[in-house]
């Protein structure tokens, strides 16, 4: 699991393997706080799959990172 700071957001990008497969499923989730509440947003369902852990774990973050451009 990664956890990185990105624009006063916290991104926690995790993977999950599959076992038949072998190959690793990317989440995130992105949480924030303004006005003195807690906000989220999960990115999951994705039809990614990836080798290795490391290299599902960076292609959710660098979609998390998009996605908060995007709604900030």
């Amino acid at each position: 699991m990664a956890n990185l700071y990105y624009n006063d957001r916290l991104i926690i990008a995790y993977a999950s393997i599959h076992q038949s497969a072998k190959l690793w499923s990317p989440g995130a989730e992105i949480t924030w706080k303004r006005d003195g509440r807690r906000y989220s947003h999960t990115i999951g369902g994705l039809a990614d799959r990836f080798k290795t852990r490391e290299e599902a774990e960076s292609f959710v973050t660098n979609l998390a990172k998009a996605w908060i451009d995007a709604n900030l």
